[in-house]
């Protein structure tokens, strides 16, 4: 991702511009999909002039690709709050688990964004997930070291299950209509049952 494609403001005047074309692109994404979504709707819906939204935006692309950066570090920072004080992997695995889906009930529209970018560049896809991956080798290589995964089982892999498995619960959970920290707990128990099982030393 190139990172002049996008210029943040530096006024606050302009922060809270930047900001409004932001979350105006982010519902009309989300509704329309990013193909179907253009430059023009864009401007129209946040009442910007065409050289506002180019003073911050190289194009269409910039933006959404941006919009996409923010959501990793959001959920990201969601996770890392999340397992605040959690010492063992099994331990942070349920937290952060329980975090993402959290920010899921939250930000329904963050499933939309993040999938659309398989059609809207491939490229912007992988990395999203790639990094993600990388992230999540570094901390189990030393959960492996610490005797609390196993040592038998990929990393890479193991990543992209728990990934999957967070990805698709997630949805189990914007399905429901109401959500209680009660449903939540018993949701994240559940997927603790099998990860015990399947990814955890036995002592």
């Amino acid at each position: 991702m190139n990172p002049t494609n996008y210029r943040l403001p530096k006024r606050k005047d302009g922060q809270k511009t930047f900001e409004h074309i932001i979350e105006t692109a982010r519902k009309l994404f989300s509704k329309n999909g990013y193909q179907a979504t253009s430059i023009n709707e864009i401007i129209e819906k946040a009442g910007i002039a065409t050289g506002t939204f180019y003073i911050y935006f190289d194009d269409k692309f910039a933006l959404y690709s941006y919009l996409l950066t923010q959501y990793r570090h959001s959920i990201r920072r969601a996770i890392s709050e999340g397992i605040k004080g959690a010492e063992t992997r099994e331990e942070k695995e349920r937290q952060g688990i329980k975090a993402f889906l959290k920010f899921a009930w939250k930000d329904p529209l963050a499933y939309r964004i993040i999938w659309e970018s398989m059609f809207a560049d491939k490229e912007l896809f992988r990395e999203y997930y790639v990094t993600f991956s990388h992230d999540y080798v570094r901390q189990l290589s030393s959960a492996v070291a610490k005797g609390e995964v196993r040592n038998d089982i990929d990393l890479e892999t193991l990543s992209y299950v728990l990934m999957g498995i967070s990805n698709f619960v997630g949805l189990q959970v914007l399905f429901r209509e109401t959500l209680t920290e009660k449903d939540l707990d018993f949701i994240t128990d559940q997927v603790m049952k099998i990860l015990r099982d399947g990814m955890f030393v036995t002592k």
